[in-house]
């Protein structure tokens, strides 16, 4: 994995505590804790349709990652299980497993960082594999409004392009990411999904956006009050 960094200030080899817009402090690692919760608002944007409300809740953390129940947000219903890696990019998701990981960030973050690197998601159930090529970058410190308040939020663009590693013939296409992550709250507070045949023909268009939190590791205030 080769990684680009170009930040204005060098200020990320210190314990840099605050991460808000305008400072260009780099962004550590986040800091979960089991309890920790995430709900979303899912919104199918190609269709115009809202969606499942559902929960990301980290069940369990140990040596292999962060282990997240994904719950419907009104009846508590297990869904599936996930697991992530400390930094919180996607190891175990939907039935693919990724190795090492889906490279959504790469720790310290600040303005400019980039990142590049292969990927290979194997979905066993389908008898898939598919091999992603990864390219991701900071764009800047942004202001965003979602249903559980407005934060200060690294903006993050992943552009990854995929291919069937069996089967050459198999086209494959681009997904992009666009994130906007909240370090006080150790995730996103709104993605952006879309993804793409290798033409450039966008088929799918998804979004999820922040309507509640609950943080239960140490961490800096955050802009808008945690629900409990």
């Amino acid at each position: 994995m080769t990684i680009k960094r170009s930040f204005a200030v060098l200020c990320f080899i210190l314990p840099c505590a605050l991460a808000h817009a305008g400072n260009h402090e780099a962004v550590p690692a986040p800091a979960q804790a089991v309890g920790d919760s995430w709900t979303y608002q899912y919104t199918d944007v190609w269709k115009g349709a809202k969606g499942n409300i559902n929960r990301m809740e980290v069940a369990a953390i140990d040596d292999a990652g962060i282990h997240v129940a994904i719950k419907r947000a009104a009846s508590g219903a297990l869904i599936s299980t996930q697991l992530f890696t400390p930094e919180m990019n996607p190891v175990e998701r939907g039935g693919m497993h990724f190795a090492p990981s889906f490279t959504r960030y790469v720790f310290p973050l600040a303005p400019g960082a980039e990142w590049s690197n292969d990927v290979l998601g194997d979905n066993s159930k389908a008898g898939k594999q598919w091999r992603y090529a990864i390219k991701g970058k900071v764009v800047d410190w942004e202001k965003v409004r979602v249903p559980a308040g407005e934060f200060d939020a690294l903006k993050i663009v992943v552009e990854a392009q995929y291919a069937d590693v069996n089967d050459s013939s198999k086209i494959g296409g681009k997904l992009t990411e666009t994130v906007w992550f909240v370090p006080t709250l150790s995730n996103y507070v709104k993605l952006d999904y879309q993804d793409a045949d290798a033409a450039g023909r966008l088929y799918s268009r998804d979004s999820w956006e922040l309507m509640s939190f609950t943080h239960k590791a140490p961490a800096l205030a955050a802009t808008a009050p945690a629900v409990h």
